[in-house]
This record gives structure tokens, sequence and C-alpha cells, in this order.
């Protein structure tokens, strides 16, 4: 085999996963969302407990940069498999934890837009890992410098990160939430509301006070199954997600079957993304999620229907589907 770019330009040319090899690079893929399926198990308790939000974010980025640079070095093939699950097990918690600890001190009123506005950094990132892989066309040298963002991360934007007031609530610690919520109050040009940390202090003495046996017991998965109506949620939510990303991923990783120019397939898919973000989160408070849910999963039914019926020498054609 002779390969364009030389043997270092991908894993495929470096280790000849081609013929009875070829079932290696799916199985790559498969390992890094395994990983993520557990990462987001783990990350999303211990985020709720001792560690927090804040913590839980540090944790999965400081192992999210070790696991990319290690990915860089390796030596074989299995190593590499190795570390991608690690870096699922690591990614599944990034956006779990990032994304609570953004929207979570926002208001109700205005929750359902800030929640939706933290997808256009993932698709914004997807855009230029298009350009930034165009441009290095190494595979460990993308390694490393997609790991670099993690260590930005760590360095320039976390430490100016509070906690989640919530989180601090419910672990009864009262006096760092009323200083979160001032300095959001501050940071808006607003005061906290005389008696807000009064009333705060009231109800964690009342808390205190309670005896081990009149506190309610802590809660468990097995909780959430006890109660026929949170039961029937949780299996819904469960598939509808299930469905979404089988879809998502599934259109996103077959780019590469298209005969187009790969980067640019990418680059476009990333910013077809984006108007939706805008679309929904105007909608959200009209319509509520579970009519755009539902409409938005009628249309991609749709959408997938039709680009099953453009004729396989329509490669751009297919691509106008699959941006819809």
């Amino acid at each position: 085999w002779e390969w364009v770019g030389g043997r270092g330009a991908s894993t495929v040319a470096e280790w000849g996963l081609v013929c009875g090899d070829r079932y290696k690079v799916g199985l790559v893929q498969s390992a890094f969302f395994a990983g993520c399926m557990v990462g987001a198990g783990v990350f999303g308790h211990l985020s709720d407990s001792f560690l927090g939000r804040k913590g839980a974010l540090t944790a999965v980025c400081v192992l999210n940069a070790v696991f990319g640079l290690l990915t860089s070095l390796s030596p074989t093939f299995w190593v590499y498999a190795l570390l991608r699950l690690l870096t699922g097990f690591s990614t599944g918690g990034v956006g779990l934890c990032a994304f609570v600890l953004a929207t979570e001190p926002v208001g109700p009123s205005k929750r359902g837009i800030a929640g939706m506005s933290t997808f256009y950094f993932f698709s914004s990132g997807i855009a230029l890992l298009s350009g930034i892989a165009y441009l290095f066309r190494s595979w460990r040298l993308l390694y490393v410098i997609t790991s670099l963002p993690s260590i930005l991360f760590l360095a320039a934007v976390l430490p100016f990160i509070s906690e989640s007031p919530r989180w601090y609530l419910v672990r009864r610690r009262v006096a760092e939430a009323t200083g979160v919520l001032r300095e959001i109050a501050r940071s808006n040009g607003r005061q906290l509301p005389d008696g807000v940390a009064l009333m705060l202090d009231d109800d964690n003495e009342a808390e205190g006070k309670r005896t081990p046996e009149e506190l309610p017991p802590g809660g468990t998965l097995v909780d959430v199954v006890r109660s026929p109506v949170t039961r029937v949620r949780l299996v819904l939510t469960v598939l509808i997600n299930f469905l979404c990303s089988v879809v998502y991923y599934g259109l996103s990783l077959n780019v590469v079957n298209l005969r187009t120019n790969l980067y640019l397939s990418v680059l476009l898919n990333a910013v077809a993304e984006m108007p939706a973000f805008g679309l929904k989160a105007a909608l959200l408070d009209r319509f509520g999620r579970r009519p755009l849910g539902v409409g938005t999963m009628w249309l991609s039914g749709a959408f997938c229907v039709v680009g099953s019926l453009v004729g396989g020498g329509d490669a751009w054609g297919a691509k106008v589907v699959r941006m819809g």
C-alpha cells in the first residue's frame, strides 16, 4: 500500500487497518463511545456528591488532557484503542458537568436559552477541528493539539468560574451559596434581595437540628424506578437519547463515505446545526420541550428517508439532505 501523506498521516496507514483489520477502525470508535457512556454515569454521580460540578469538571479536563497526550504516543493499535476508551471515559463527563454548571445558576425564565446556547460551542469546536485537521495531517500531532483546549481551560477559565450555588445549598454550605448568589447579582448590576441570606441560614439551622431519623433518606436509582411515572419517563428519555445519538453520530461518522471533501463536509455539518439552536431557544418557552422534541424528530426522520432515496451518484444532494 502507498498512503497519501505517508504512513504517519492516519492510524489506518500507520497500522495497516485494511482488509482483515478494517474492523478495528470501527472498534476504536465504539470503544470511545463506550467510555463516554460509563464516564457520564460516574462523573454525573461525583458531580452530585462530594466533588461538585466544578470539581468534577476539573477532574475530567485533567484526565482528558492526559489521555489525549498519551494517545499521541501510542506505540501499538491496542494501546491506542485503550487510550481512546479512557479518553471517552473523561469526555463523557465533560459535556455533562459543563452543561449543568453553565445552566444551574440561571433562573428558570432564561435557563432554556442558556442551555441551548452551550451547544454553539460544541458545533464551533467541530467546525474548528475540520480546519485544524486540514492544516496538520499527522494524527499524532492532531491529538496533541486537541488536548491543548483542556489545558487552557484549566489554566485560564476554570479559576474564574464559581461552583453551583444549588450544589452548595444541597450540601448545606449556605455561606458559599450566598457568596456566589451575591457575585451573580453584582455582575448583573443587581442586589440580592433583603432577607434571602437570613432565610437560607434559618433553613440550614432548622435542617441541622433534625435528628438522623428525621432526615429524609438519600435517593438512589431504585427510587426513580419505583414510581410508575418516573419509571416511564426514565425509559422514554433513555430510548429517545439512544435513538437521537444513533442518528446524529451515525450520520456524522458516515461522512467519510460521501464522495466529497472530508474537511468541507465536516465543516458544513457543524455549521448546519447552528441555526437550529437559536430557533429552538426562541421557541422553547412558547411551545415547550415536548412539542419541539417530537417535531424535530419527525423532521429528522423525514430527511433521513429522503436521504435514502437520493441517488448514489449525487453526493452533494445527499449532503444537502444530511444538513437538513
